[in-house]
C-alpha cells in the first residue's frame, strides 16, 4: 500500500508489494492467507500487475466481503503506528502501469470487445486489469467500475473506527451511492483554461450523482501554469466543497507563494470570503445529507422555468443564495446572468465576481488559521433584502466531529426571518 501523508490524511492505494522478504510484511501475508485478491481468468492465481511500490503488486477485490474485514483490520492497525484523521484512497479504479496483469490479456470478447471506448486505443485493460479477471462477484468486465466503490465503505468504518470521530474520507474511483461514504476529486486534469471551466462542469455534475464534497486541482495537475491561469483557479478554487492547488511531479511550482506577495495577497482575500461562510456551506451540507440537496448547483436548479438558465455552465450557485462567477479566459470581463438578465462586470485580477441573492440570510464566523480556531469566533449574520425588504435563511452547527450527530439529535439549528416591513426579525430555533 502506498502511504503519503497530507495534513493528518493518508493516501493509499490499493495494491499491494508481494515481493517483500518473507514475514516482513503483514498485509500481503495476511491478505494471501484470507484469499482476498483479485484472480487471473483460471480464477485461481492473484492477478499481478505493476504499480508504485518496488517488484510486482496484487491487488484486493473489495467486493469480497473478507477484503472488507481485511482492509478494517488494517488501516485500523496502522493508526497504532501512524496518527492519522482520515483516509484518501487513490489510483483505485484500479489503475495499472502496463495493459492488464502478467503475462498480458487473452485474446477474446471480453478483453478485445467489438466496440472499444474512444479513451483506449484497443483493448479495455489498458492502464487497468484484464476484463477477464475474476473477482467476487464475477468477471472484472462488469465489476470494474466498482472497484473504488466498493472500497469506499470499509474505509470509511475503519476511519471511524480507528479516529473514533466523523470520517473523512476521499475516493479518486466513485460510482452511485459513493457520496454516502466519501468526497471525490475530478482526478489529473490540465493546467489549462478549458479545464478550468470544465471543473464547473464536474462539480455540477457530482452534486446531482450524490457526491457534494468535490473539487478540481487548483491550477492544474498537468503542464505548467501561467500566473493569469493559476490567480484565476484560485479564485474559482476557493468555492470548490473540496479546495487543494495540487501538481503532478515535474510540473513547475505553483504555490501561491510562488508567484509573489500580490498573487498570495489576492488569493488570501478570495480564501478569507471561503473561511468567512464556512457556516453557510456547512449548513448546506446538513441539507444535503438529512433531505438529499445539492450544495454547488447549476442556475437552472433555482430557475427552472427559464430555460436561458439550463445551458449556464460558467457560473455557479453555492445552495440558493451565493453565486460565484469565475473568469474562465484569459484577460476576460465576466458576463453575469441572473433572472433572464445579462450584464458584464468589470473583473480585474484581484476581483472574481460574487453575488448575493436577495431575500436570503447566510450565516458567517470570522476566520481564523484553523477552523477549530475559527468555530470558536463569534457567529454574523449577511443579511441580502428581496423586493418586499423581507429575508430567510437557517444555520446548521454541531461539534464538528461527533458520528451520527444528526441520529442523536446533538445539533443546533435555527431558522432565521427578516422584515423590513414590519421591522421585526424572529428566529426558530430547533436543538
Amino acid at each position: 500500500m502506498l502511504l503519503m501523508i497530507i495534513l493528518g490524511i493518508f493516501l493509499k492505494d490499493p495494491f499491494l508489494s508481494k515481493d517483500e522478504a518473507p514475514g516482513t510484511y503483514r498485509p500481503y501475508e495476511l491478505g494471501e492467507e484470507m484469499g482476498i485478491w483479485v484472480n487471473n481468468s483460471d480464477g485461481i492465481t492473484p492477478a499481478v500487475g505493476k504499480v508504485w511500490p518496488p517488484g510486482e503488486s496484487v491487488f484486493p477485490d473489495y467486493t469480497n466481503p473478507r477484503t472488507a474485514e481485511w482492509w478494517i483490520q488494517m488501516c485500523t492497525e496502522f493508526k497504532n503506528v501512524l496518527d492519522y484523521d482520515g483516509l484518501w484512497i487513490d489510483m483505485n479504479e484500479p489503475a495499472n502501469f502496463g495493459t492488464g496483469q502478467n503475462p498480458g490479456c487473452a485474446h477474446n470478447d471480453l478483453n478485445y470487445p467489438p466496440y472499444v471506448p474512444r479513451i483506449s486505443d484497443y483493448s479495455l485493460a489498458e492502464k487497468t486489469l484484464c476484463p477477464d479477471s475474476k473477482t467476487y462477484l464475477g468477471d472484472h468486465y462488469d465489476t470494474h467500475s466498482l472497484f473504488g466503490w466498493s472500497q469506499t465503505p470499509p474505509t470509511f468504518i475503519a476511519a471511524q473506527k480507528a479516529t473514533g470521530k466523523r470520517a473523512f474520507v476521499l475516493s479518486r474511483s466513485t460510482f452511485v451511492g459513493s457520496g454516502k461514504y466519501a468526497g471525490h476529486w475530478l482526478g489529473d486534469n490540465f493546467s489549462r483554461w478549458k479545464d478550468m471551466h470544465m471543473s464547473i462542469i464536474g462539480m455540477l455534475e457530482f452534486n446531482l450523482f450524490g457526491i457534494p464534497y468535490i473539487g478540481a486541482d487548483i491550477c492544474g495537475f498537468l503542464l505548467d501554469t501561467t500566473y493569469e491561469l493559476c490567480l484565476r483557479w484560485m479564485q474559482l478554487g476557493s468555492f470548490y466543497p473540496f479546495s487543494r492547488n495540487h501538481n503532478g511531479q515535474g510540473q513547475m511550482e505553483q504555490d501561491p507563494a510562488v508567484f509573489g506577495a500580490e498573487f498570495a495577497e489576492i488569493s488570501r482575500s478570495t480564501l478569507l470570503i471561503r473561511y468567512t461562510l464556512l457556516p453557510y456551506l456547512y449548513t448546506l451540507f446538513f441539507d444535503s445529507h438529512a433531505y438529499g440537496n445539492t450544495v454547488v448547483r447549476g442556475l437552472m436548479h433555482e430557475f427552472t422555468s427559464d430555460q436561458e438558465t439550463h445551458g449556464i455552465d460558467t457560473a455557479f450557485l453555492w445552495g440558493p443564495a451565493f453565486m460565484i462567477a469565475p473568469v474562465l479566459q484569459e484577460g476576460d470581463k465576466v458576463p453575469a446572468s441572473w433572472q433572464r438578465r445579462y450584464v458584464s462586470v468589470d473583473a480585474p485580477l484581484d476581483k472574481i465576481p460574487l453575488f448575493l441573492r436577495g431575500g436570503y440570510i447566510l450565516p458567517t464566523q470570522a476566520p481564523a488559521t484553523t477552523t477549530t480556531l475559527s468555530r470558536q469566533n463569534p457567529f454574523g449574520l449577511i443579511i441580502a433584502l428581496d423586493d418586499q425588504g423581507a429575508a430567510s435563511g437557517s444555520l446548521f452547527w454541531d461539534d464538528g466531529d461527533s458520528i451520527d450527530s444528526i441520529e442523536r439529535e446533538l445539533y443546533f439549528l435555527v431558522k432565521y426571518a427578516f422584515s423590513e416591513v414590519s421591522s421585526n426579525a424572529y428566529f426558530d430555533t430547533y436543538i
